[in-house]
């Protein structure tokens, strides 16, 4: 069975890897985070290197910022902090794609022709999961590896050490794992949605609407004292509380985040209600002909 599932994996992946949209959201989530990381050192220098003449003479005099900003732009932490901003970025497009993969086979009637062809259901459906999350990891990996490139490139215009003083290369791999599972209830929502409406458009909007309506409710709730006792449970608070750990010492910004643990079982419930329910629809409702969309 787990043989079946994976040799369908390599056939979705050779179906998708000749499509525009996953290379398409591939450049952009890479082009996100580097304008995340400039963004950033563009304030950091604007900010933190005040020149001051003395006398109207050319000559100037740099003040230098503390050790504890200049780590950002440093081994590993970049990179630390590069999974952090590709896991929010990635999120949004995995979803499109997710929503995409699904949505669209019910438009041109292509899951219809693999099913008569007697490609079980689950496994059908459990290959394009596994694809997603090899996706996901795969679209960390090529956007934090770009950032490493950003990163030498600001370490020479920067009076600072190349690897950060507070270094941990495992905490960094730790951390790859924590933003790749951070995505996965993303993927288990945007599949969910897509089986649910049969419809690209529908699961992305649903998808899409979801994680927006949320972060901005978030910021009202968020005034509320009673809100803290529920809000380990919503999907985005969770993910920030699971992530924290893992910005290279750097905060989120926020006051106060559920713990790591608690958030870990809260996605993980996330993830079996979201693609339990997936599977049960999908194993149950009669796929139709292509619907032209």
């Amino acid at each position: 069975m787990i043989a079946d599932v994976l040799s369908l994996t390599r056939w979705e992946w050779f179906k998708l890897r000749h499509r525009w949209m996953p290379w398409i959201l591939l450049a952009i989530t890479a082009a996100l985070v580097q304008v995340n990381f400039w963004v950033t050192y563009t304030l950091f220098r604007n900010g933190s290197e005040v020149s001051v003449g003395e006398g109207g003479g050319s000559s100037d005099v740099t003040v230098s910022t503390s050790d504890q900003f200049l780590e950002m732009f440093a081994f590993p932490t970049s990179l630390a902090n590069g999974l952090i901003a590709g896991r929010g970025f990635g999120a949004i497009l995995v979803m499109i794609l997710a929503a995409s993969l699904i949505g669209s086979e019910y438009g041109w009637g292509a899951l219809r022709t693999v099913l008569t062809k007697g490609t079980g259901r689950w496994r059908l459906l459990a290959s394009k999961l596994l694809l997603l999350t090899g996706v996901s990891a795969g679209a960390l990996i090529v956007a934090t590896a770009a950032l490493g490139v950003s990163s030498v490139i600001a370490l020479t215009t920067l009076d600072s050490n190349w690897v950060a003083a507070s270094a941990d290369w495992t905490g960094l791999g730790i951390g790859f794992g924590k933003a790749v599972y951070g995505m996965l209830p993303y993927v288990a929502l945007a599949v969910f949605a897509a089986v649910v409406t049969s419809s690209t458009g529908a699961a992305i909007g649903i998808s899409l609407g979801y994680y927006f309506a949320e972060s901005i409710l978030l910021g009202v709730l968020m005034q509320f004292d009673w809100f803290e006792r529920i809000d380990v449970f919503i999907l985005g608070q969770a993910v920030s509380g699971w992530m924290e750990s893992s910005a290279g010492g750097m905060s989120f910004g926020q006051a106060s985040l559920p713990d790591a643990t608690q958030s870990f079982f809260v996605l993980t419930g996330y993830m079996v209600v979201l693609s339990g329910a997936a599977f049960w629809l999908f194993q149950r409702r009669e796929v139709a002909g292509a619907k032209g969309e």
